[in-house]
């Protein structure tokens, strides 16, 4: 780093590529910032001359080596063909490092790849030209990196993610949105609309999706909360899980979703797709946006009304933003279930955004979600962590005023779940006869006691939770008296 490193103080170190890249998180003892330094091998004359004229054979071959259905593999074999025509007499070592830097800049994204690499790695921030690049850390928020792009770097970057993403983007349309081959959405804005752009945002998805047992054992929620809302969700009960950017709102909607019966009819609406679930009855639906006229636009409204007609058992928006609202309020009233997530800091905040335009939910049918969770971030020691911060039923609205009766709420004094009321919702499903005080309590215990054990025994994956689920709602007893001992059904 510097001849100051014993000043420096090191917030984390890990490897994106092993034996060639790593990173450093440290803390910049004159400004106070936290950094996320990206250390690639290093280039030795010998090196450098040796990836430039290898990157000049491709050019001057037309090796199509930005075709994206290449695989690492295949440009090795190429590659390694060319080191050997033109006799380069590379180490293995050497080889190892050309072979980076190589893929790095043609099948990858150049100085930026690294950051792709990196599952820490939620959001990349590219502000302009000459600026540092910003990301924004699961465990740190966000910190600047030491990657910075010249605005050759950048332009080139910006016609390989909008060749990549299919889409168009020049002075006339400035814009583009879109998803990457790598399941990444990305958002440019030229200067014509950034004057001190162009500027260029990539927020990552995992491809495996976190599960209920890898949010238990990451300390963000409680087995004993997942029990009663896995309780509540299989006896028809909506949910609206609300938080601030970055809180982990999709990654539980997702996380739930793996509890519905497998059989079960579920609808997905989004503008990006970003939920993923192994049910056979998943139906996933997304916005297409068209500035062609003979292109129809197809926005979250249409898609409501559309799956209304499909008859799901389960209806889930993404995000709740504006008027489709008022639709997917009226599929639960009619007896559909409903969960979705809403952008905002507390259920008071959720309800004003509700009842205001451009939602216009009306007072009386907000009780319909009957569970708000209420998810965000919050700092212990040098990490931030996300935690299920509240789980509260909705009674009533009067004016802009939620009633609520809280059941459970995170304590950050002792860093525990704790249980603060008995559930009306559920004291409604024993009135109407439908379950019986015996029963509830042998199944949120049941569960319970099921969910910590596959926490215990590592059965964290979407297809063990799936399965679990699966055969739980066939055999709920041989199937956690299974997983007590050890043992996938």
């Amino acid at each position: 780093m510097s001849n100051n490193d014993e000043a420096i103080e090191v917030l984390d170190e890990y490897e994106l590529e092993k034996g060639l890249v790593h990173v450093i998180i440290y803390k910049e003892p004159e400004s106070g910032l936290y950094v996320y330094r990206v250390i690639e091998p290093p280039i030795t004359d010998k090196l450098s001359n040796a990836i430039t004229r290898v990157r000049e054979y491709l050019l001057n071959s037309k090796f199509l080596i930005d075709n994206t259905e290449l695989t690492n593999n295949k440009v090795r074999e190429t590659v390694r063909s060319i080191t050997e025509k033109l006799k380069l007499n590379l180490t293995d070592e050497e080889f190892e490092t050309l072979m980076y830097y190589v893929t790095r800049d043609s099948v990858g994204y150049g100085k930026i790849n690294p950051l792709l690499w990196d599952g820490l790695i939620e959001d990349i921030h590219i502000n302009g030209p000459g600026k540092p690049v910003y990301v924004w850390h699961s465990k740190y928020e966000n910190l600047r990196t030491n990657i910075v792009l010249n605005e050759g770097e950048l332009d080139s970057l910006i016609i390989k993610v909008s060749q990549r993403a299919g889409k168009n983007i020049s002075s006339a349309q400035p814009i583009l949105e879109g998803l990457l081959p790598e399941g990444v959405r990305v958002e440019v804005a030229l200067k014509e609309v950034a004057p001190n752009g162009p500027i260029l945002t990539i927020r990552k998805f995992r491809s495996v999706p976190f599960t209920i047992v890898d949010l238990v054992s990451d300390g963000v929620v409680s087995a004993e909360i997942i029990a009663f809302l896995w309780f509540l969700l299989e006896h028809g009960v909506s949910m609206i899980i609300i938080g601030p950017t970055g809180a982990g709102k999709t990654t539980l909607l997702n996380a739930l979703l793996f509890m519905i019966r497998p059989e079960s009819r579920v609808v997905t609406v989004e503008d990006t797709r970003e939920i993923n679930i192994p049910h056979e009855q998943w139906v996933s639906l997304v916005t297409r946006e068209s500035s062609t006229p003979e292109v129809a636009n197809v926005g979250m409204y249409d898609l409501v009304k559309l799956s209304m007609r499909i008859r799901p058992d389960y209806l889930v928006i993404g995000e709740l933003r504006g008027e489709e609202a008022y639709v997917f309020f009226q599929a639960m009233a009619s007896g559909h279930v409903g969960l979705t997530t809403i952008h905002a800091g507390s259920i008071d905040a959720a309800v004003r955004r509700l009842i205001s335009k451009p939602m216009s939910v009306p007072r009386a049918l907000l009780p319909i979600a009957s569970i708000f969770i209420e998810v965000g971030r919050v700092k212990l020691g040098n990490a931030i962590v996300r935690r299920v911060l509240n789980v509260v039923e909705l009674l009533e609205v009067r004016g802009d005023k939620p009633i609520t009766n809280p059941i459970y709420v995170w304590d950050r004094a002792s860093q525990r779940f704790v249980k603060v009321g008995e559930s009306k919702v559920i004291a409604g499903l024993i009135s109407m006869g439908r379950v019986t005080e015996e029963e509830v309590a042998r199944e949120l215990e049941r569960r319970r006691r099921l969910i910590e054990a596959m926490a215990q025994y590592g059965f964290r994956s979407p297809e063990a939770v799936f399965r679990v689920t699966r055969n739980y709602y066939v055999n709920p007893e041989g199937t956690y008296r299974k997983v007590l001992g050890g043992e996938l059904p």
